[in-house]
């Protein structure tokens, strides 16, 4: 295969749309199995046959200002006699400190950067966020979230606009400075996971490990089984087995975190490093705390209802607030409160999830809520990704995984590829709603991966406007993560999410559900939120689900 850079092309491959009919499987919308084109059949492609060329695009020309404080992070004096945890010295001041303030005043507030010399940092690039929170509860408190401006120059800027009366405190964290995104920029510059293998058991029996790309490795072409969509172009390929043959895939494995027996490089994410460098960490300041009084009240204008058709509007920062352990939007009226209400809104209504099992959570969530049971495949293994219908009269949810690579045990067809789903909706009457996201299972690996299977979501999406009007598309986007099963991987998160709004820009009936800010106010210690978090961000979908 061979792999070329493309730092500003929208290039994304035609689909091979004869392969739908030819390999089609009529399923009744009560089988958990609807909408997937390749139930019984798992297609080799010929990307190795016809010298399939993917061009990848360069993620770094989306974020300039990040690469020139990189730039001017790797061209200063290296000093390695240095102690860790490089920013315990930074501090967090209020600018204009008063004795009161009002709802509808604006607080301000600086951030200093020092080094671990306690120089002042000229860089910028540190990723922090921001919170003003009201209370002592530590869990769910009210409370809204700062917009942290960087200045390139070691000062980052605080801007909360104060909304809610009573006693709080601003809480600022380092996520992660700028040499722990330099780290991770380095290890996640190869088309793999860093330090995984994934399996698959084979219909002779034989046991293989496979990846989205083996140029890491000294393997040939002769050497690999092409097993990618030869549909959407996504990549998947297999070590050839000794019997020398490419079989049927059976079951596909994920050995976590172990790695690649063909890896002739020793690049690893230097967790340690990550770990010492004071990421994740609040930063402790004095006189963070304030008073404030009852003043002017938001909104001072009349707000639009929360609809999808919204997308693309210049919404205020941050986008809302907790108030009574309720989100409250500021860009639109989230007048939902509840579960109960939403329920004629689904009627006549076909809600597909699509994505990982952040994504099921929401398919589980709905359906429980509305009293749905849900039908799934009879799999002893009992796979939490396999297929999911759930329906009562003129309402129906549907959850579907997300293709390779996922990091779970399954056979082929339980993980479709998204756009494969999208071009199995057929034109119809009835309103389509397609929740979908992506990310966790490939944040590792180099973006343009990640690029590329937005982009054939995306013609996907374009494909199904064509033949459909009644359809909307809600991308839910990546939630703040604080440090989660070993690994630094917020502003991983963050990134993905940069990218998603630039692939997404300016297509029909698209909406960025934005809830990272959410996030930064309710911080999340795991990629799965419990479940006070996880019922707000759902109540507050309903609302542009249901407008």
């Amino acid at each position: 295969m061979i792999i070329t850079t493309d730092t500003g092309g929208k290039f994304h491959p035609k689909p091979r749309l004869e392969l739908v009919a030819k390999n089609k499987t009529e399923l009744s919308k009560d089988s958990a199995y609807f909408g997937l084109p390749f139930n019984k059949t798992w297609p080799r492609s010929d990307f190795h046959d016809k010298g399939f060329e993917q061009k990848l695009e360069d993620w770094r020309v989306y974020f300039p200002e990040l690469m020139t404080s990189l730039n001017k992070f790797n061209q200063r004096e290296q000093n390695t006699d240095f102690t860790l945890n490089t920013f315990n010295n930074s501090r967090v001041v209020i600018v204009d400190k008063r004795t009161k303030y009002k709802t509808g005043d604006i607080l301000n507030a600086r951030i200093d950067a020092y080094d671990w010399k306690e120089n002042k940092s000229s860089f910028g690039g540190d990723y922090f966020v921001a919170r003003l929170i009201y209370g002592n509860n530590t869990l769910y408190p009210d409370g809204i979230a700062g917009i942290v401006t960087d200045h390139r120059n070691g000062t980052y800027s605080i801007r909360v606009p104060l909304l809610i009366p009573g006693e709080a405190r601003l809480e600022v964290k380092l996520m992660i400075p700028l040499e722990g995104i330099a780290e991770l920029i380095r290890c996640t510059s190869l088309r793999k996971y860093l330090g995984t293998q994934y399996h698959a058991e084979l219909q002779t029996n034989e046991t293989t490990e496979c990846n989205v790309d083996f140029t890491f490795t000294n393997l040939t072409a002769d050497e690999i089984c092409d097993y990618s969509n030869p549909r959407n172009q996504e990549p998947w390929f297999c070590v050839k087995p000794p019997s020398g043959k490419c079989p049927k895939i059976v079951q596909e494995i994920f050995k976590e975190f172990k790695r690649s027996e063909f890896d002739l490089s020793n690049e690893i994410c230097n967790e340690p490093l990550l770990k010492q460098l004071g990421c994740n960490q609040t930063i402790q300041s004095p006189g963070l705390n304030i008073t404030v009084s009852s003043g002017i009240e938001e909104p001072t204008r009349p707000l639009p209802l929360c609809k999808t058709s919204l997308n693309g509007m210049k919404q205020l920062k941050p986008n809302g607030y907790f108030i009574n352990g309720t989100w409250k939007s500021r860009f639109c009226k989230n007048n939902l409160k509840s579960f109960n209400e939403t329920r004629a809104c689904f009627k006549n209504k076909e809600i597909y999830f699509l994505g990982d099992s952040t994504s099921r959570q929401y398919y589980y969530l709905f359906a429980t809520k509305m009293g749905l049971l849900s039908k799934e495949p009879p799999y002893e293994q009992g796979y939490w990704h396999e297929p999911k219908t759930t329906g009562s009269g003129s309402i129906r949810f549907y959850y579907r995984a997300h293709g390779q690579p996922l990091q779970n045990k399954g056979p082929p067809h339980t993980k479709p590829y998204m756009s494969d789903v999208l071009d199995e909706i057929a034109p119809g009457q009835q309103q389509v709603v397609i929740v979908f996201n992506l990310g966790l299972h490939i944040i590792y690996y180099e973006p343009s991966l990640f690029i590329h299977r937005m982009r054939g979501i995306r013609d996907a999406i374009i494909r199904l406007n064509q033949r459909r009007p009644n359809v909307r598309f809600i991308y839910r986007s990546q939630r703040v993560l604080n440090t989660s099963y070993g690994k630094n991987n917020g502003w991983l998160a963050y990134r993905y999410n940069v990218l998603t709004r630039e692939v997404f820009k300016n297509v029909k009936n698209f909406f960025y559900f934005d809830v990272w800010e959410m996030s930064v106010v309710w911080p999340l210690n795991e990629f799965h939120p419990k479940q006070p978090y996880l019922e707000q961000e759902g109540i507050y979908l309903c609302n542009f689900i249901c407008s």
